[in-house]
C-alpha cells in the first residue's frame, strides 16, 4: 500500500463532496439539539462537538501529509479516523439504550447508517477493518449489556443474544468480503494494465529491434574502423561514437525495463537538483552535433520523493526527442522550477494534479512543435511521429509512467516555435536529503 496514495483516497473519501459532509455536520449539530430537549440532558450536546473536533484533527493530519506520507503517519491518520468513529458511534448506541422509543429507533437508523458507511468505505488495511470491527462489536455489547436486563424470560433473552450475534458477525463478514473483492479488483487492475504494458512492448518489438541493430552496427564499425586508423584523432571519433551509440542502446533497455516495471525504485527524499547534475553530465554526448543544451538549476534547497535514476532516465527520453525534433540544430533547454498549481490542474493522459506546490523539470526544444491533432496521442505507448527505426514510441509512454507513479503528471505544450514538456512532481519537505552533492546515483 502506497502511504500518500491511501491518504489522498481518504481525504477525497471524507471530504471531495462538499454538500454530504456539511449536511452531515448540519445534521448532528441539529440532532444533538433537539436530542437535548427531547431527552432534558444537556451532555448529549457534546456529541456535535467531540464530533467536529475529531474530524478538525484529522483533516488537518491528512492536509499536512497529502503530499508525502510514511507508513506511520498513515498508521497515524487510520487511527485518528477511529477516534472520530468512536465520537459518532457512542451517540447512537446510547440512544438505542433509551427506555423512549422514538429515541431507541431514533439511534438504531443512526447505527444502521454507520455500519453502511463503514462498508461503503472500502478500507482495504487489515489493521483499519479489523479496529472498525472491534469498535461496533465493543460499541454493541455495551447496548447489549444495558437492555439484556429489561427483556423478561430465557427465551427472550437468548433471541436478543443470537440476533447481536448475527449482527455483529454478517457486518464483520461483510467488512472482510468487501476488502477481498477490492484487493482482487486492484490485482486484476494491475495484472490488466502490466499486459497492456508487455502488449506494447511487443508491438514495438520490431522497432526496438532495428533500433538496437542500428546502435550494434555503430559500435562494430566504430571499433573496426578504430583497429584500421593510427590516426590519435580520427581513433577518438571512433571512441566517441562506439560510446554514443553504447548510450543510446542501454536507453532503449532502460525504457523497456522501466515501462514494464521491472527496475527496482527507490523513493527518497531527493534534492531537486541532483538529477540535473547527472543530466549535464550525460546527455550532452546524446545530442547531434548542431544542437546545444542549457541546464538550470533551482537557486534554493528544493525536494521531492523520487527516484533519481526513474528522474534522471526520464529526462534523458525527453532530451533524446527533442534532439530529434531539431534536425537542422536548435538549443535544448532543460531546467527545473516550482510551480504552484491553485486549481485542479488537466495533465497528459488524462490526468488531472491537485492544488499545491510542485517542481517542474521542463525539457524545452526549438524544433517544428507536435500538429495539434497529435498531442492527445503521444503519449500512448505504441504511438510515435517518427519513421519506422527512428525511435520505439515508448520515450512520452514511459515518461508518463514515471511522473504518475511519483504522484505527478506530464504537461505538454507545442506550437511553431518548439515544445515544452513539463514533468511536474509534489514538492516535498526537505528532510533526510539525498543527493544534494550529487554523488547518489
Amino acid at each position: 500500500m502506497n502511504p500518500t496514495e491511501e491518504i489522498s483516497r481518504l481525504i477525497n473519501l471524507e471530504y471531495s463532496d462538499k454538500p454530504e459532509w456539511i449536511a452531515r455536520l448540519f445534521g448532528i449539530t441539529l440532532g444533538s439539539v433537539l436530542l437535548a430537549q427531547l431527552t432534558h440532558k444537556s451532555p448529549v450536546l457534546l456529541w456535535c462537538v467531540g464530533f467536529a473536533l475529531a474530524h478538525l484533527v484529522y483533516y488537518l493530519f491528512l492536509r499536512s501529509n497529502l503530499k508525502s506520507a510514511t507508513m506511520r503517519e498513515l498508521r497515524i491518520a487510520q487511527t485518528l479516523f477511529l477516534v472520530v468513529l468512536i465520537s459518532f458511534v457512542w451517540a447512537p448506541a446510547w440512544m438505542v439504550a433509551q427506555d423512549s422509543r422514538a429515541v431507541s429507533l431514533a439511534g438504531a437508523g443512526l447505527f444502521g447508517c454507520v455500519l453502511v458507511y463503514l462498508i461503503r468505505r472500502n478500507d482495504v488495511s487489515l489493521y483499519v477493518i479489523v479496529s472498525e470491527i472491534v469498535v461496533i462489536w465493543a460499541t454493541m455489547t455495551c447496548v447489549l449489556i444495558k437492555v439484556l436486563p429489561d427483556f423478561n424470560g430465557l427465551v427472550s433473552r437468548i433471541g436478543l443474544v443470537v440476533c447481536w450475534m448475527a449482527l455483529v458477525s454478517y457486518f464483520a463478514q461483510s467488512m472482510l468480503q468487501s476488502r477481498a473483492l477490492k484487493l482482487a479488483e486492484q490485482q486484476a487492475r494491475d495484472n490488466a494494465s502490466q499486459a497492456q504494458k508487455l502488449a506494447a512492448v511487443g508491438q514495438m518489438a520490431g522497432g526496438v529491434a532495428h533500433d538496437f541493430n542500428n546502435h550494434l552496427t555503430v559500435i562494430s564499425g566504430s571499433l573496426e574502423l578504430y583497429d584500421d586508423l593510427e590516426d590519435p584523432k580520427g581513433r577518438a571519433d571512433c571512441l566517441d561514437a562506439a560510446r554514443t551509440a553504447a548510450d543510446q542502446a542501454a536507453l532503449i533497455v532502460n525504457e523497456l525495463l522501466l515501462f514494464a516495471r521491472r527496475t527496482p525504485i527507490r523513493l527518497v527524499n531527493l534534492e531537486a537538483n541532483a538529477p540535473l547534475i547527472d543530466i549535464d553530465l550525460l546527455a550532452r554526448r546524446l545530442l547531434s552535433r548542431d544542437v546545444e543544451m542549457t541546464v538550470g538549476f533551482l537557486q534554493h534547497l528544493t525536494c521531492v520523493q523520487a527516484d533519481r535514476r526513474q528522474i534522471v532516465t526520464a529526462l534523458l527520453n525527453l532530451i533524446v526527442n527533442a534532439n530529434d525534433a531539431m534536425p537542422r540544430g536548435g538549443t535544448v533547454i532543460v531546467r527545473a522550477g516550482l510551480v504552484t498549481i491553485s486549481a485542479p490542474l488537466n495533465v497528459a493522459g488524462g490526468h488531472s494534479l491537485q492544488r499545491g506546490r510542485y517542481v517542474s523539470y521542463d525539457v524545452r526544444d526549438t524544433g517544428e512543435g507536435i500538429p495539434a491533432e497529435h498531442l492527445a496521442l503521444v503519449v500512448e505507448p505504441f504511438f510515435t511521429t517518427k519513421p519506422e527505426g527512428k525511435g520505439t514510441g515508448l520515450g512520452l509512454a514511459m515518461v508518463l509512467s514515471i511522473a504518475q507513479g511519483l504522484g505527478g503528471g506530464v504537461l505538454i505544450r507545442s506550437g511553431a516555435r518548439g515544445t515544452t514538456v513539463s514533468v511536474l512532481l509534489p514538492q516535498v519537505e526537505c528532510k533526510e536529503v539525498v543527493g544534494s552533492d550529487g554523488a547518489d546515483t
